[in-house]
């Protein structure tokens, strides 16, 4: 026989009141009525999680609870309470993901009674230490199975993107994506042969870069206008001089004139693999950023090649930061970075920060890789003519 049909509204209703006049037995008596009728929705649910817990019966709460979110999901005090439960339990994992997922959910809601705020602010507090004493039962684990020695820095990153004190950053060229390349933001310099013989000659390139500042000219800015392409400007660098580069080589061809006054720099490039590739590439270039200038965010045409760094002329309060790891850059070392990953710079000095830039081919590249990718952006070129190539 079919349940007698029951008011649900005034039946919860009731529930509530009884609660709230402190007899839980009353409580439960019009909750369970809604129960035996088939009509509970999610509110008699929690009002039965409430009448559970002002007795102390844990898991009878826990699961008015469980029935509370099967039905509503997003009910921010059962998730609440359910963390709370887990608490109680010794859970503190399970607890934080009732946690935060109330914390995730609040700010979407119209309003909270002050009551919930409150709430809300010791749940994020518990969070906070879940954190904390979590982080901390974790590195000592791996500390005594040599975390931090040389030979784990990868790892390192791993953890560090576990516990979210890092965000992943991805290779997102803007024209090119050369897949199955490793994801490495800054690389190790003493993996390439060519370093050692370059920063040894440091000290001529350097004397040459302050000869070119002292007289001033041929520098020109690193965004310029392209005559056959719509020229936007999202960043705010197209022609701005706070960032600006005297090109010894640029798209593959040697400006004659500015070479001929930096013959140890061209010379010291003699031995490193550059990135040849017709009307496109090496670039080579002495990238002067002024004080207080800053580059945005922003990422470079393709991954199959990698862009080098060596610092000249590097004042204080300089940096360079590429997906999730911020450098200072060093005057005399070399710096090798993947510019398809989002990166950024900035000069907060009160001087001019002077780098040497040239870029390299990928060394997981093969000899034939290398060649279909020279080869594919001629035939682009051929289709529709060269294409000034900018970071």
């Amino acid at each position: 026989m079919a349940a007698s049909p029951i008011d649900l509204k005034a039946i919860t209703a009731a529930g509530f009141a009884a609660l709230k006049r402190g007899d839980p037995t009353a409580a439960r008596a019009h909750f369970d009525q809604a129960v035996v009728a088939g009509a509970a929705d999610s509110a008699v649910w929690w009002g039965l999680s409430l009448v559970h817990r002002s007795s102390g019966a844990s898991a009878e709460e826990g699961a008015a609870l469980d029935q509370t979110l099967r039905l509503d999901a997003h009910n921010l005090p059962a998730l609440l309470a359910k963390g709370d439960l887990f608490v109680k339990q010794g859970d503190r994992r399970a607890a934080d993901a009732y946690y935060t997922a109330a914390l995730k959910l609040a700010p979407s809601l119209p309003s909270l009674p002050p009551e919930w705020r409150a709430e809300l602010r010791r749940v994020e507090a518990a969070s906070q230490r879940f954190a904390r004493e979590y982080e901390t039962h974790l590195l000592a684990a791996l500390s005594a199975s040599g975390l931090g020695t040389p030979g784990t820095e990868r790892f390192v990153h791993a953890i560090d993107l576990l516990l979210g004190k890092k965000q992943i950053y991805l290779q997102q060229p803007k024209y090119f994506y050369f897949p199955e390349l490793a994801q490495v933001q800054f690389f190790d310099r003493r993996n390439f042969a060519w370093v050692d013989a370059l920063e040894h000659a440091f000290d001529g390139i350097r004397a040459e870069v302050r000869a070119l500042l002292d007289k001033g000219t041929g520098f020109v800015p690193y965004v310029q206008r392209a005559a056959n392409r719509p020229n936007f400007d999202p960043r705010g660098l197209l022609d701005n001089t706070d960032w600006t580069a005297f090109f010894l080589i640029k798209d593959g061809l040697t400006i004659a004139d500015n070479a001929a006054r930096c013959p140890r720099t061209l010379a010291a490039l003699r031995g490193v693999p550059l990135c040849r590739i017709d009307n496109r590439t090496p670039s080579v270039l002495l990238s002067l950023l002024r004080p207080g200038a800053r580059i945005p965010p922003h990422h470079g045409f393709m991954n199959a090649r990698l862009i080098c760094h060596l610092p000249l002329i590097v004042p204080p309060n300089c940096g360079l930061r590429v997906g999730n790891e911020t450098r200072e850059w060093r005057e005399g070392e070399v710096v090798v970075f993947d510019d398809s990953i989002e990166h950024e710079a900035w000069n907060s000095s009160t001087e001019p920060r002077a780098v040497l830039i040239f870029d390299v081919w990928r060394p997981e590249l093969s000899d034939k890789e290398r060649h279909l990718v020279t080869t594919m952006l001629a035939a682009i070129d051929r289709f529709d003519g060269p294409r000034q190539w900018t970071d």
